[in-house]
């Protein structure tokens, strides 16, 4: 009996270390020494066949993992069922199933802490990460491989410290934080060249291609892409190979070249396909639906997106779908069925801010933009590329910060402001020459042409060992060869077409340059003034820290409709007596800003010179000081240009509070009822044409949990819902006083939801701004 074990050993230890290529022999092995086996060497294989059907079968895995698991419960050895848990979730999560993924993973980390195992536990931790980043959850996803990195720091474990980097590096991709993500990029390849890991090394490789691929830096991508498609090659791995395909395709389709990208792409499909990989499925469906959109061949792409958006709901990849649904409008768009391209996109955008998926809204608002100028709605699409333009630029995103400038400049054109749009011309036309230049189409060329040449000398190897093939090798080469030289033509006249360009762009370029100089001079100081408008105004405002400090339980939602603001907030502080106001300037954009600086530094001023004064007595001041600032010359324009607002000061030692209000009223929420104090019915800015009216002073006995809500026009005056109708102060006081016992931070967030459900496709009409806080006696 023991000369029968000791065969089955051997043969255990030959199946484990088999090469890789003789998979069916070892599964079909295994499977007939399992039976003969006992429990001990049972879980060895069991173990072994769970590896083996993962890629494969990966439902087949699951049952080999739970008989393991079973197995070693029976043997009593809580390492081995950690080991068959963790399996088990790799299997769930082939298959899509995060849910049931995320359970076994959760099983096998209680295991391993209970051993004490540090390695077992920062393992499970970094693959309950990949299962975060998979869901589009990076937050967390980020924090589970921070808290793996420092246990494989402390185990000096460099194969997993070089892993978990890469996968942090991931994230901050994801989050549109490109040097970051660079930096763990480099580490974790540092680390892997010296283990000599040719598999992670060509991952990261893809990684950090991507990365220059997203900056326009066309030629350094397709460096990496190449280098990767070479090491998964050596190491015949058909997932890494099909996933170089992608990213090379993905290089062709940014400059233009469609059948190069189509063929990449077609390449990867059928290899993906033939693995069964769901998610990267999805994704090389989507871009290829791209290509046939710029081809002219819709139905193909629907068919394409049709496709991508069932898998990545099957996997319920957020991040998957939203990529999905923007590529949908796209169609949709290019079709010009506009009005259901902005449903789709409008879905997309709130996708990508619940994952806070930077470079995703960018490239929404972007598209947003463009379709609105298709429609004729010139200011709908300006504050879109807007938008886009200020995260682009902060992502350092040259195909969107393009796009973004050509489309300024065409409506700035339609609206005959030609300086405009002169100026965003030729920041267009910079970019372009950045990303499109000859010298780069020639250099990619080269190193295409390097790659294939890579290609065919490893043929020639092939060829030598399997001489019995000769003659349909040296056939299969020469139309290699062909179609390389097709590919070197045509890519040599695609050159010699953009340098032909290139020199009549040059001379009329020399023109406009002059033009451009004269205009630049006259407007240089008003454009830098309205660009920096926005970091100007966010300036002034309290700091978070300095509103916590005073009020210990408050939230503000502020959402201004342009980029500047006429609503803003003050708080302060004198004495025991804390204050808070909501302010409403006339309009929004730059003109409303103007007067939210004067209004802010005149309350700033007003409580500096009378310190624990009266907001009524506040109020009166603010009213005389704005009207003879503003309009010492202007006197029947003092009720167009003017401020409402609801000001409070509260006693904080006794709990006492005052109100004034101009227009806005003042709300409190107390007792399952919502107590309303009504402003009074002139606004700041009315002084010189009543000089005797003053504002009144209301004051109220605060009790424990009430929660005092401030607030402007803009919420309630909101268009939406089914109808397109006002969302009203009647629908908004429900809301508040439904929600009112509720955490202040989460008041805030159901407030930003139900707004986003309530526009739905509609545009922003007015700034909002809404203050709820309550009052913790001192």
């Amino acid at each position: 009996m023991k000369k029968i074990t000791g065969i089955i050993s051997i043969c255990v230890a030959v199946l484990l270390f088999a090469p890789s290529g003789t998979g069916q022999l070892q599964t079909d092995s295994l499977k007939v020494l399992l039976k003969a086996s006992k429990k001990g060497k049972k879980l060895e294989i069991l173990h072994q066949l769970t590896r083996l059907s993962l890629s494969t079968d990966p439902k087949k895995a699951i049952d080999y993992g739970k008989e393991a698991a079973r197995v070693a419960r029976s043997v009593k050895k809580p390492e081995e069922e950690a080991l068959a848990l963790q399996n088990i979730a790799k299997a769930y999560f082939f298959l899509g199933d995060y849910a049931n993924a995320q359970k076994q993973y959760f099983a096998s980390l209680k295991i391993y802490q209970e051993l004490g195992d540090k390695q077992g536990i920062a393992n499970t931790l970094n693959n309950l990460g990949v299962l975060c980043r998979s869901k589009g959850d990076y937050s967390k996803a980020l924090d589970y491989y921070n808290k793996s990195l420092e246990l494989k720091k402390i185990l000096e474990d460099k194969q997993g410290i070089a892993n978990t980097l890469n996968n942090i590096g991931e994230i901050h991709k994801f989050r549109g934080e490109y040097p970051e993500a660079i930096r763990n990029y480099r580490e974790s390849y540092t680390l892997k060249k010296e283990l000599g890991d040719k598999k992670w090394m060509a991952n990261t490789l893809n990684n950090l291609g991507e990365i220059f691929s997203i900056w326009g830096d066309y030629q350094e991508a397709l460096k990496y892409y190449l280098e990767a498609s070479t090491l998964w090659s050596n190491l015949n791995n058909l997932q890494g190979m099909a996933g170089a395909y992608h990213n090379i395709a993905g290089i062709y389709e940014s400059l233009n070249n469609y059948s190069q990208a189509e063929k990449y792409y077609l390449e990867a499909l059928r290899i993906q396909e033939k693995l069964g990989d769901k998610s990267h499925l999805a994704a090389t469906l989507r871009e290829l639906g791209n290509v046939f959109i710029v081809q002219g061949k819709y139905e193909a792409a629907d068919t394409n997106f049709s496709r991508s958006l069932l898998i990545e709901q099957e996997l319920n990849n957020v991040p998957g779908v939203a990529a999905t649904l923007e590529n949908m409008g796209e169609l949709y768009f290019k079709q010009n069925l506009l009005d259901s391209a902005l449903r789709f996109f409008d879905k997309t955008l709130s996708l990508y801010r619940q994952t806070e998926d930077m470079r995703g809204m960018a490239s929404c608002y972007s598209r947003i933009g463009e379709t609105y100028w298709k429609k004729g709605e010139e200011k709908k699409a300006e504050g879109n590329y807007f938008k886009s333009l200020v995260i682009a630029r902060d992502l350092n995103i040259l195909r969107l910060i393009q796009n973004d400038y050509l489309g300024l400049a065409r409506i700035y054109q339609q609206q005959k402001d030609y300086k405009k749009a002169l100026d965003y011309f030729f920041k267009y036309l910079e970019i372009k020459d950045t990303l499109m230049n000859v010298q780069i189409h020639q250099q990619i060329a080269e190193l295409e042409t390097k790659y294939q040449t890579r290609q065919k000398e490893k043929e020639l190897l092939l060829k030598d060992e399997q001489l019995r093939r000769k003659d349909l090798e040296i056939e299969k080469q020469n139309l290699q060869r062909n179609v390389i030289l097709a590919g070197l033509v045509f890519v040599l006249l695609i050159a010699v077409l953009i340098f032909r360009n290139y020199r009549q762009k040059k001379k009329a370029n020399e023109i406009l340059r002059r033009q451009k100089e004269e205009i630049e001079l006259k407007n240089k100081e008003i454009t830098d003034s309205i660009r920096y408008a926005r970091y100007i105004q966010r300036a002034f405002m309290p700091h978070e820290k300095y509103v916590h400090e005073i009020f210990r339980d408050i939230f503000i939602f502020f959402r201004p409709k342009d980029i500047v603001s006429g609503d803003f907030y003050w708080i302060g502080k004198s004495g025991r007596y804390a204050y808070v106001a909501a302010v409403d300037a006339t309009g929004h954009g730059v003109p409303g800003a103007f007067l939210s600086l004067l209004g802010y530094n005149l309350l700033n001023m007003i409580l500096k010179e009378n310190p624990e004064i009266k907001p009524n007595e506040i109020m009166d001041e603010l009213n005389k000081g704005f009207s003879e600032r503003m309009f010492k010359e202007y006197q029947k324009r003092a009720l167009r240009d003017s401020m409402d607002l609801a000001l409070c000061r509260i006693n904080m030692e006794k709990g006492i509070l005052n109100y004034s209000g101009a227009y806005n009223p003042l709300w409190i929420a107390r007792n399952e009822e919502m107590i309303v104090i009504k402003g009074d019915k002139f606004p700041i800015g009315s002084y010189l044409e009543n000089p005797k009216t003053q504002y009144a002073d209301h004051e109220v006995m605060l009790e424990e949990n009430d929660v005092i809500y401030l607030f402007s026009d803009g919420y309630a005056d909101q268009f939406g819902g089914p109808n397109g109708k006002k969302f009203k102060y009647t629908r908004m006081k429900e809301l508040l006083l439904k929600i009112s016992k509720e955490d202040l931070k989460k008041q805030k967030d159901i407030l930003e939801q139900t707004m986003e459900e309530w526009m739905g496709v509609q545009e922003q009409v007015d700034d909002m701004l809404i203050i709820g806080f309550k009052v913790t006696r001192s």
